[in-house]
Order: structure tokens, then C-alpha cells, then sequence
């Protein structure tokens, strides 16, 4: 069941990447064209962690502790880009900053960057839902319905990092817990599946949200 998912996973994360490159023309109108280049890249990382797991048994956090920061300017870059944010535009900026600040700090003289720290994880997570908070603030700003339903793509791209961030935030805070009395749901476990779960859930509203794209460009 765990391998059955982690395959899942990876086919829902390459079908978001080619669904970016394929359309990567219809994304720009809805600021998602970073995409064409940031989901295979992390398609890249993934199966080289993969590789380093399965095949070396030699995994490390260096992988995700580039993914960390990266990730944050990426979605930073996209809400930061789309006109509707202006009221926004300094707090992006400021979050974005404030955490990359605290990444060299940290892995410059606290914890090296080879080895995995919860704390950029949840401040991760947190500053890209405070991203996504923004957009949608802005979304209800709106007074033209038009323009709510032209926002649509990117509207489903906020869901899935509403629905992704938190929850791995919450396993995180009991990732310990879990892995301690090593707890199972249908054969596999929940410090693992959850994000995998999670993970494809966002994927796939990115998928969707692509295909949007095309459809209405």
C-alpha cells in the first residue's frame, strides 16, 4: 500500500509538471508560468530522494532543505504577480524576506543544511498560507463576479495549498507521536501517508487548475 501510493504520488506530481510545460503559454495570463519550470524541478528532486531511499539507502535532507525556501519564493513570485494583490504586494515581500533570512541564519550557524528542521518546515508553511490568505482576501475585494470567475484558475491552485500546508503542519506537530507507536491506516503509515495524501490532493487541483487555463485561454 505505501509503494502503491508513493507512485501515485509521483504519477500526480508528473502529470501537474507536463500539464505546465504543455500549457505553459495559456498559464501566463493567471501568473502560474514559474510553474513550467518549478513542478519539474521538484519532480527532479523527488525521484533523486527516491533513488537515495530505495536504491542507495543513503536518504538526505539537503534535497528538501533546498525545496524549503525555494518553494516559498516561488508561490511569493506567483501571488506577488497578480494585479488584484496590490493591497498585498509589501507583506509578500516582508514574509518572503523575514523567512529567507531566518534559512541562512540558520543553516549559516545553527543546524546544517544536510540535516532536516521541523521549525523551516512549519515556518514554511505557514508563509505560503499566509500567501494564499491574501489572494483570496483580494478575490472577495473583487466587485465584478467576471472577475471572480476569471480568477478561477489560480483560485484552485490556492486550494490546494490551503488544504495542503496546514495538514502537514498538524502531522508535523505529531510526526514524533506517530512514529512512536508507529501508527497505521489500511497498512500504511500515518507520518508517511498523510503528506503523500496531502500531496496528491494539491497536485491535482494544480492539474486542474492548468487545464482551466487552456480551457479559457
Amino acid at each position: 500500500m505505501e509503494r502503491a501510493l508513493f507512485f501515485i504520488y509521483m504519477g500526480t506530481l508528473l502529470l501537474s509538471a507536463i500539464l505546465a510545460v504543455v500549457y505553459r503559454k495559456s498559464l501566463v495570463r493567471w501568473c502560474l508560468i514559474i510553474m513550467t519550470f518549478y513542478l519539474p524541478l521538484v519532480f527532479i528532486m523527488e525521484v533523486y530522494q527516491a533513488l537515495r531511499l530505495y536504491i542507495w539507502k543513503n536518504p538526505t535532507a539537503f534535497v528538501y532543505n533546498i525545496y524549503k525556501p525555494l518553494s516559498v519564493v516561488v508561490f511569493a513570485a506567483i501571488y506577488y504577480s497578480v494585479p488584484i494583490m496590490f493591497r498585498f504586494r509589501k507583506l509578500i515581500v516582508g514574509i518572503t524576506l523575514a523567512y529567507l533570512t531566518v534559512v541562512v541564519i540558520n543553516y549559516l550557524f545553527i543546524v546544517s543544511i544536510f540535516q532536516n528542521n521541523t521549525y523551516l518546515t512549519l515556518a514554511r508553511g505557514i508563509c505560503i498560507t499566509f500567501f494564499a490568505v491574501f489572494f483570496l482576501m483580494g478575490v472577495f475585494l473583487l466587485d465584478k463576479s467576471a472577475e471572480e470567475k476569471f480568477w478561477q484558475p489560480l483560485i484552485w491552485v490556492t486550494i490546494g495549498v490551503l488544504i495542503f500546508y496546514p495538514v502537514i503542519s498538524i502531522s508535523l506537530g505529531f510526526e514524533e507521536y506517530l512514529r512512536h507507536y508507529n501508527a497505521t491506516i489500511g497498512g500504511f503509515k500515518l507520518y508517511q501517508g498523510i503528506p503523500r495524501l496531502m500531496s496528491i490532493f494539491m497536485y491535482g487541483c494544480f492539474s486542474y487548475a492548468f487545464y482551466l487555463c487552456k480551457k479559457r485561454s
